[in-house]
């Protein structure tokens, strides 16, 4: 980040008024800080932010080289430096990609939707079970959720991730063998959670099937090699490449479930609606653009005001994953403390959390209005009510509506202490309970709305989020598409795990009591 632009956005934070005052000082505020890209409009106005603060953070994306950075994007140069890798995963929506990776996507998409028609016209599947974790299961679970606003799907879909073996459990609990498609979806085919529950599935196949399990059984991956170890048919492995990193993979054949369970037509949608905004994202001012927008916002919370977190609620139960979802897509690409050439960064990536509105309201929503330091909240709600229940519909958005409001405005003492005279409190009560009730306010937040819960919109506004992430890699100076940092955990949990066998390791000693107390448990 620039030195001398970080000082001079500390000394615009240092003067600013609040966000209720902003409204009276900047007549066109709502011009200036709302942007609407096709089915999706965001409002960041809420955001305790000026047009000068505003200004100057477009000055810093300039001098981060961001349009730089985005061009070496979209021509699919090496920007993974540290595992030499291009980053491609646009491609898999039409975007981008030199002639021999748009021949692998054609050919991938068109085997997809043969094999997806094939199995919704054969009849023979009634349920779904999807194995993966971390990029393979949140992107599938949550898209899948969403598709289901506007999609009828005639399988059950369900998904195993956990190594806890109450999750493949639970996925594989009241199913016939018989009548149930198995799809393990795992990049490396070596992921040890992945691989475990793959394994549990294929006896549960096996012991009902014989050798006609492998009927039933799909893998999908970038190591075909290792998925035909296993003993997956060729026919039965789809690939996906390795310039396709894991939590931006939803868009490849790791998104096969999905083509399956509400048809390949969906899933084009989907891949369109993903595809228009990587094409605004590209063409764009930086002024006018929305990702870049959205990741400048995230900047001023984290790198102006000290913000550590970031809350992002989805007013529509069908989002309900979203902020599982860009927990590993943001924090896993930006969590980082050392920037592409190995120098330590400053402030990166915040902490991502949420749950779905109303429920976080009889939660969190207690410390987001009165806690501290509180939080910026990235409000998302669907205008068209899918459900057919109006009156829900209208309480939902109703409910985050207000609380956008509420997180700015607050609530004085003085307004407290007038309420209380006029019901008639004591003196003493006044004093001792108006402290309590008073909200401090001028907490920001941002409203994304999008017009329906479409397969179009809802590739849209993962996109988004997508070059988010994008855009403050390139202004934190980080590699967004490696993950070095999920590494050492395995390593030492497979030595623990063979040390549980009988084998011999050196451990601190608390981890050592810990795996003596096992043994000694299941002596």
């Amino acid at each position: 980040m620039s030195a001398d632009r970080f000082e001079k956005l500390k000394a615009i934070a240092a003067e600013a008024v609040s966000i209720s005052e902003l409204f009276k000082l900047e007549s066109n505020r709502m011009d200036n800080f709302v942007l609407r890209e096709g089915p999706l409009r965001a409002d960041f106005s809420k955001q305790a932010m000026s047009e000068h603060a505003k200004d100057q953070l477009l000055y810093l994306a300039a001098d981060c080289q961001v349009e730089h950075w985005r061009q070496r994007f979209f021509d699919g140069e090496k920007i993974n430096t540290t595992e030499d890798r291009a980053v491609l995963h646009m491609a898999l929506r039409g975007v981008g990609g030199d002639e021999a990776v748009r021949k692998q996507v054609k050919e991938m998409r068109q085997k997809l939707r043969a094999f997806a028609e094939k199995i919704r016209d054969d009849g023979k599947f009634k349920a779904i079970v999807h194995v993966g974790i971390g990029g393979s299961d949140l992107g599938p679970r949550l898209i899948a959720d969403g598709l289901a606003a506007s999609t009828k799907s005639p399988f059950e879909l369900r998904f195993a991730e956990n190594v806890d073996g109450a999750s493949i459990n639970d996925a594989l609990a009241g199913l016939n063998p018989k009548s149930t498609l198995v799809i393990v979806v795992s990049k490396s085919f070596t992921t040890q959670e992945t691989r475990m529950n793959a394994e549990a599935a294929r006896d549960w196949l096996e012991k009902a099937l014989g050798k006609k399990a492998g009927a039933n059984f799909i893998a999908v991956t970038a190591n075909r090699r290792g998925a035909e170890s296993f003993g997956v048919a060729g026919d039965q492995i789809f690939d996906f490449w390795d310039w396709v990193g894991g939590r931006y993979s939803v868009w490849s054949a790791v998104g096969l479930s999905l083509q399956i369970a509400f048809g390949p037509d969906a899933f084009d949608q989907f891949l369109s609606g993903a595809a228009a905004m990587d094409q605004h994202f590209r063409d764009a001012s930086l002024g006018e653009n929305l990702p870049v927008m959205m990741a400048l916002t995230g900047i001023w919370n984290r790198n102006v005001l000290g913000y550590t977190s970031v809350a992002v609620i989805p007013y529509a139960r069908r989002l309900r994953k979203l902020s599982a979802f860009l927990q590993q897509l943001e924090m896993e690409s930006n969590g980082k403390s050392k920037t592409r050439d190995g120098q330590d960064t400053g402030l990166t990536c915040p902490i991502i959390w949420g749950d779905e509105g109303t429920n976080g309201q009889h939660a969190f929503f207690q410390w987001l209005h009165q806690g501290t330091p509180g939080a910026p909240v990235d409000f998302v709600a669907v205008l068209k009510d899918h459900e057919e229940r109006p009156a829900h519909h209208n309480a939902l958005l109703a409910n985050c509506f207000a609380q956008s409001e509420a997180l700015m405005i607050g609530k004085p003492e003085y307004v407290v202490r007038d309420e209380m005279i006029a019901a008639g409190y004591s003196q003493s009560d006044m004093d001792k309970l108006a402290p309590q009730k008073t909200f401090p306010g001028n907490r920001p937040s941002t409203i994304i709305t999008l017009d329906e819960l479409s397969p179009f919109a809802l590739g849209h506004l993962i996109a988004l989020y997508e070059h988010k992430v994008f855009v403050q890699g390139v202004i934190w100076g980080v590699n967004s598409f490696d993950q070095w940092g999920v590494e050492l955990g395995k390593v030492l949990a497979k030595s623990i795990l063979a040390e549980m066998d009988g084998a011999k390791g050196e451990h601190d000693k608390s981890t050592a009591a810990l795996i003596e107390l096992l043994s000694a448990k299941s002596a």
